[in-house]
């Protein structure tokens, strides 16, 4: 073996533990960050009870029976299936201090420690769990589907109908193509609560709150490219979000799919901390796909 191949040897160590402290790297950055973030946060709104995104599920399961559930008021907007909304008519009676106990509990189901850890002393971890929103909840299963997880691709894909957001897409697509058993099974999913909603009578109005939704861009909480330059973005995300998903960087590309950026919506980048179980590309799982 030549002093060239050993060179060669040398370079592609060097190569690899710069990819293995990359996820390090970014830890530490996102620490740094979110602690002069943390800083600056009235601390006041972490022990504030109820969350404001708890108030409107609580309504939410109220409003299912009395027929304005898709009203957009002034402190009220829900955008979610019905099926949600009838859930919280139990899920409430836990009260909003479990249900944020309930955002740090699932924070161990994640099976990457170093996301975990990321997500527990990130900011918008801190806001989703203050506001009482899912977004902890959808990291975790993505989290989860991404590893391989059974359970965490059943919960991911049960998520996108439930709690439709366009940040779900890149990773919904990517299981559904890396995991084709997974698409009769999702296709049943769709179908099953496709026609449970239509017979609560709230498919119309769903789908026009859903249409509605693009009114955040001008929300005060839209830390997202659209706040500056509007309906612009749109094509320019959905661009970046399908090239970010063919490299297999689902953490990026959900944040690029999205036409707002809420705070909660953050910890989608945290995903990017292993991208050990997308090493090929969406074009090379296609070109495998096609070959066998």
């Amino acid at each position: 073996m030549g002093a060239g191949d050993m060179t060669a040897g040398e370079t592609a160590t060097r190569h690899l533990r710069i990819r293995s402290a990359i996820p390090w790297l970014v830890g530490v950055i996102l620490l740094v960050a979110n602690l002069l973030i943390l800083r600056a946060t009235d601390w006041t709104m972490l022990t504030a009870t109820p969350g404001a995104d708890w108030q409107i599920f609580v309504e939410s399961s109220r409003r299912a029976f009395d027929g304005d559930l898709y009203a957009v008021e002034a402190d009220y907007a829900y955008r979610y299936s019905p099926f949600v909304a009838y859930a919280f008519t139990i899920v409430q009676h836990i009260g909003p201090d479990a249900w944020r106990i309930a955002h740090v509990a699932a924070l161990g189901l994640i099976p990457d420690r170093r996301i975990a850890v990321a997500a527990l002393i990130s900011w918008p971890f801190w806001f989703d769990l203050a506001a009482g929103n899912v977004m902890t909840f959808v990291l975790v299963m993505g989290a989860a589907a991404l590893a391989g997880s059974r359970w965490g691709i059943a919960g991911f894909l049960a998520m996108s109908l439930l709690i439709p957001r366009p940040l779900m897409i890149p990773i919904m697509v990517w299981l559904l193509w890396k995991h084709p058993q997974w698409r009769p099974r999702f296709a049943v999913m769709f179908a099953v609560h496709a026609v449970a909603v239509g017979l609560t009578g709230w498919a119309g109005p769903w789908l026009s709150a859903l249409i509605g939704s693009g009114a955040e861009m001008d929300s005060v909480l839209n830390f997202g490219p659209s706040r500056i330059i509007g309906a612009l973005w749109l094509p320019i995300g959905a661009l970046l979000a399908t090239v970010l998903t063919w490299r297999g960087q689902l953490g990026w590309a959900s944040l690029a799919a999205s036409p707002y950026w809420l705070p909660y919506y953050f910890l989608m980048p945290l995903l990017e901390l292993n991208r050990s179980g997308r090493r090929e590309s969406f074009g090379a799982i296609s070109s495998k796909t096609m070959s066998q």
